[in-house]
């Protein structure tokens, strides 16, 4: 495997980024920027031996930095939502920025410069959050690493430290479309999901605190399903969404690494399998996408339904119920998930 870097941009604070592109001995490329450790694009063989770009992107750095949208991104400090924008720490109460309605969505990681070195095969994007940073206690240094095997392989590895108790929940956000970036709508290609239950949300997305089960209902995707068969159906729960935005419980024990979801488009044939450490993967159908201030890297404006994302993580809300599998970190303990996804042909 080859890692390449090239002068991507310079932001309006005047940092410098780098564009980094890992590429392995069967031509699949990942191309990464230091800005966000956004993952611009994956280009992978499709069934005629072609290539084709299954994420989306932005083509300059001033449209990562203008966008609405956390596209290909690393967020954080906590992804998805914190209720309310608020939570407690070993008795201490946190105040966040209410910037989704009076809740906290994924932070400002997405919108900071970290700071790349290649180490033997691997990208390692490092970055130190002050503590008080957006509001939550304790400085954290944040290592996320990129490695791209020769069996096309997306290997992503987060790592961080605390010098006080605080919170993590760390995911990537990248958009998928596997006919192309820019080939429309996803509403054909097919999902498996490894999960007998999801979490029920509210009228803001933010979990309810019930686990409800998938059998019998538009969340069933434990056997392999168009992803629009029940998109538009009249459940509740995607009404209230506009889609599928919601949490999985993810069928295997804790902090195990396992195979927990499989994309397909059969006009391609190309085949996505998700695996991860992690409890749970959101599940979003791009729902909002098209309201995105920028166009993406071919010039077209983004829109609704183009992608989806698989955003393996703790549960959303976690504060709010201590139910849900603890997001806290001490200072003794190091935080570590690993998230693969891996491509091959059908």
């Amino acid at each position: 495997m080859s890692i390449t870097s090239t002068f991507f941009g310079r932001t309006q604070s005047g940092r410098d980024v780098y564009l980094y592109t890992l590429e392995n001995k069967n031509g699949m490329r990942v191309e990464v920027i230091e800005y966000g450790c956004a993952v611009k694009s994956i280009i992978v063989p499709d069934r005629t031996r072609g290539a084709r770009d299954v994420v989306l992107g932005y083509a300059t750095l001033e449209d990562y930095e203008l966008a609405t949208a956390s596209v290909g991104a690393f967020v954080g400090r906590v992804a998805n939502r914190i209720e309310n924008a608020v939570f407690t720490v070993e008795g201490k109460t946190y105040h966040l920025a209410q910037n989704n309605g009076k809740n906290h969505l994924h932070g400002v990681l997405n919108k900071t410069v970290f700071h790349a070195s290649v180490e033997d095969d691997r990208l390692a994007l490092r970055y130190t959050s002050p503590d008080g940073e957006e509001g939550f206690p304790g400085t954290v240094e944040i290592c996320v690493t990129y490695t791209l095997t020769d069996e096309n392989a997306l290997v992503m590895d987060y790592t961080a430290t605390t010098d006080e108790t605080t919170i993590l929940n760390f995911t990537n956000h990248s958009y998928f479309n596997l006919e192309g970036a820019e080939s429309g709508s996803i509403e054909e290609q097919t999902l498996m999901i490894r999960a007998k239950e999801f979490c029920e949300g509210n009228e803001e997305t933010c979990p309810t605190g019930r686990i409800l089960p998938v059998a019998g209902t538009p969340f069933d995707f434990t056997k392999e399903k168009p992803i629009g068969r029940d998109l538009f159906s009249d459940d509740p729960q995607l009404r209230m969404a506009h889609g599928y935005d919601h949490n999985f419980v993810l069928d295997k024990d804790y902090g195990e690494l396992a195979l927990v979801a499989t994309a397909y488009s059969a006009r391609t044939g190309i085949v996505m399998d998700t695996y991860t450490t992690q409890p749970g993967m959101q599940l979003y159908t791009a729902n909002f996408l098209g309201n995105d201030t920028q166009p993406g890297k071919t010039g077209a404006m983004h829109a609704n339904y183009q992608a989806f994302c698989l955003e393996t993580q703790h549960y959303p809300c976690t504060p709010s119920h201590p139910e849900f599998p603890s997001i806290e970190v001490h200072p003794d303990e190091e935080y570590h998930e690993t998230t693969i996804y891996k491509f091959s042909v059908r």
